[in-house]
């Protein structure tokens, strides 16, 4: 009996996949139904996605990613010569995904109240990295060693990525690689010792 019901629905199904075959056939026939094709002369290909309307890979490649949102920090991150761990770390950070209090506390998880090494505000990934007096401390004495004080997160930077932004274009483009790894392993530090 469960192999005619099988029998009928597969039918079923076949009927459906041929109506809509041939709603796609009439279709296809109306489009073309006015095109009158000339002998003699050669088809050309036209490739709209190109201001040369010729084909190349990275037309065909820019086209996939068409619409899709560009990520800033990615280079800054992936390009730095900091360890791939801390590298994956940042690209936590820039998407808002570590495991602070704030997240834990939106999953229903155990957390603390407070911020782990201040004690003063509610922990939360930009609070930790660069709004924290022990973070900035850090932060202060980690770049004073390399003669950058002047870069130290301030009491009115209050977005990491923002102030990372701002250090960045203050130094030479020979010197960003480096710095990028810098605050990458920086980050990482305050991170395992939270």
């Amino acid at each position: 009996m469960a192999a005619l019901e099988e029998d009928k629905w597969l039918d079923d199904i076949q009927g459906e996949i041929s109506v809509q075959a041939l709603l796609e056939y009439f279709e296809l026939w109306d489009l073309l139904e006015g095109v009158v094709l000339q002998e003699g002369i050669s088809d050309r290909h036209i490739w709209r996605l190109s201001s040369s309307r010729e084909y190349t890979a990275k037309s065909a490649y820019d086209a996939l990613f068409e619409g899709a949102l560009s990520f800033a920090p990615y280079e800054r991150i992936w390009k730095s010569w900091a360890p791939p761990k801390c590298r994956f770390f940042m690209w936590l950070v820039a998407l808002n995904r570590c495991w602070t209090a704030d997240r834990l506390a939106r999953r229903g998880l155990p957390h603390p109240d407070r911020c782990l090494l201040c004690d003063q505000e509610k922990e939360n990934i930009r609070h930790l990295l660069i709004g924290c007096v022990f973070a900035r401390h850090f932060w202060h004495d980690t770049l004073h060693s390399f003669g950058l004080a002047a870069l130290a997160p301030q009491p009115v930077d209050s977005y990491f990525d923002a102030w990372w932004d701002k250090v960045v274009l203050t130094v030479s483009e020979d010197a960003r690689k480096g710095l990028n790894s810098l605050i990458i392993l920086g980050a990482w530090t305050i991170w395992k010792h939270r």
